[in-house]
């Protein structure tokens, strides 16, 4: 069975390709048009999905859209579809105005098909709890996803087993924590639905309680059913009508909000960490309720927006709700086409499970050390081939080089690991300048991450035994006897967004770490995605190329190419 989904027109469009059960090709729209977080729809991406399987459109059986608008449409104003001025309309028109004759309940799924094509619309949070759930390595496992909306809904309580996503019940729109989050992110200053991380990081810098804390905590009452916002401090549910998320009445409680090029105040970081402090505790409470109402398994996965808030997943293992927790490396809606694809498969591919932990998401263009080679000497780019290219490499590194690292197939999704990535010595504090001023150009409170070997994670990171963090979607605290060997990677609260890197899954990039381990002592690497600030991560060795021309990088590593400026 081979199905197609498509996720057009929000802040990451994308498209995944799934045969017979298997996620084999996916990319989002920005690596093709490189137009970060790009809203096109995904024609590039969805061809490229199709090539590098030598499937064409007819041969899919399904193709599929995590948004179901049948829950939109059916109480959209009536104004909207009350003349028809082209012929065409009538594709949109006729099912808007039987479903409004009908005015039955909403259903989950709509379709649409003509010959043997067939259009599946499915709802958006059962995609979320789909892809964290078969990406997961569970059997059976309560499931919770948290965003800032689907079609109408905020939150999915359910579990699944087997096959079977069941639903429990959820939290309505506009209660949203997600949006929650993006008032204080559009209040900081920054974009909504684009740079929540940096208030996540700039919450780090918040030691503890405050006098934000309280009035923050009063926007939200925690209920057995999860959780109602006072809405009248938020204008994000009035944002085709209001300049900003926040209402009048939250800049009374909390003070002035910070223009976008004004400088960080320390009340701009006390402020972060209190909503940070109020978003894990909501959380936390939201586990709480998908416990009570779960399966009894012991296991939760998680997904939507809200579970890219890496330091809360770091916290996870410690609250003792769950034994055990999964989340994949794509739960935002980045990967919610990868959600849509998994979920036809298992809804209508009426085949057994077969549970299958996710370890890598490299599901993106690969090229070939030929190809790299043929694409420097189209260049008339000077390269180099060393012998062994990992000990070079990494003796570069440790002699304060920052390299560029293109290997195998593209990752997936908002972080590079290992496969489209900067790599630098995470000794020294100096470090995070020299990348800051030399390549990534971003804002100097944000941390880089550390990617260490898996067997070697524990010794240095605070990790749960056994805990694998393949995707960086954990914050942990390092060791106290490794924070001042890791400098560059060290956090002002002394963690970091860890990724653990097994052989097994990227020979490459373990044997670099593991030569470097061996020169240094300090089996670590930090690395940051590819690209410039502004621009999606790279995907050709063009791309590759003309970015290590445009910035400050001294090496670039075209598969076993090495050039040197």
């Amino acid at each position: 069975m081979k199905i197609l989904a498509l996720y057009p027109y929000i802040h990451l469009s994308s498209a995944a390709l799934l045969i017979d059960g298997k996620i084999v090709a996916a990319s989002p729209e920005e690596r093709f048009d490189r137009q970060k977080m790009s809203t096109a729809f995904p024609n590039k991406s969805a061809a490229w999905c199709l090539k590098s399987q030598g499937v064409k459109w007819e041969d899919l059986d399904m193709i599929v859209v995590p948004w179901n608008p049948m829950r939109n449409v059916n109480h959209a104003s009536r104004r909207w579809v009350s003349e028809m001025n082209w012929r065409g309309q009538l594709l949109s028109h006729v099912p808007i105005q039987v479903m409004r004759a009908i005015d039955g309940p909403m259903e989950n799924e709509m379709e649409i098909r003509w010959g043997k094509t067939r259009i599946v619309y499915m709802n958006h949070h059962e995609c979320h709890a789909a892809n964290a759930f078969f990406l997961s390595p569970f059997e059976e496992a309560d499931v919770l996803t948290i965003d800032g909306h689907g079609e109408d809904e905020t939150c999915f309580f359910g579990y699944g087993k087997g096959n079977d996503l069941h639903q429990n019940s959820n939290v309505i729109y506009p209660h949203s924590v997600g949006l929650f989050y993006g008032t204080f992110t559009d209040f900081l200053g920054f974009t909504p639905d684009v740079d929540e991380w940096k208030v996540m990081a700039l919450s780090s810098f918040s030691k503890g309680p405050n006098e934000y804390d309280a009035k923050i905590r009063s926007l939200i009452n925690l209920t057995d059913k999860g959780f109602e916002l006072d809405l009248t401090y938020f204008d994000y549910f009035n944002f085709d009508r209001r300049p900003h998320f926040y209402h009048q009445k939250l800049v009374d409680l909390i003070g002035q909000p910070r223009k976008r090029d004004e400088p960080f105040e320390q009340k701009h970081f006390e402020i972060a960490g209190a909503m940070q402090r109020v978003f894990v505790e909501t959380v936390t409470h939201l586990m709480q309720v998908a416990k009570k109402q779960g399966s009894g398994s012991g296991n939760i996965v998680i997904s939507g927006g809200a579970a890219m808030n890496s330091c809360f997943n770091g916290l996870i293992d410690d609250l003792g709700i769950y034994d055990n927790s999964s989340i994949s490396s794509c739960p935002d809606d980045s990967g919610v086409a990868v959600g849509a694809a998994l979920l036809a498969w298992h809804r209508y591919g009426k085949q057994p499970r077969k549970v299958q932990e996710q370890e890598h998401n490299y599901w993106g263009p690969s090229y070939s050390n030929e190809e790299m080679k043929k694409t420097l000497e189209r260049f008339k780019i000077k390269f180099e081939e060393p012998k062994d290219l990992y000990k070079e490499i990494a003796q570069e590194i440790a002699d304060g080089k920052l390299v560029g690292w293109i290997q195998g197939a593209m990752e997936f999704g908002h972080r590079a690991l290992g496969n489209r990535s900067i790599l630098a010595d995470p000794r020294s504090e100096k470090t995070k300048n020299v990348v800051n001023a030399a390549v990534k150009y971003r804002e100097s409170f944000r941390p880089f991450a550390p990617a260490v070997l898996a067997e070697k994670a524990e010794d240095i990171f605070v990790l749960r035994p056994g805990r694998k963090v393949r995707f960086m979607e954990r914050v942990v605290p390092i060791r106290k006897e490794w924070t001042a060997k890791l400098g560059a990677v060290n956090h002002v609260d002394d963690t970091g967004r860890v990724q653990t890197v097994e052989r097994e899954i990227n020979q490459p990039f373990y044997d670099l770490i593991n030569e470097f381990g061996k020169i240094t002592g300090v089996p670590v690497l930090l690395n940051t995605s590819y690209n410039l600030n502004g621009e999606p991560i790279c995907m050709t060795p063009e791309h590759a190329i003309r970015t290590f021309y445009s910035c400050g990088l001294d090496i670039l590593v075209l598969g076993n190419c090495v050039v040197r400026k």
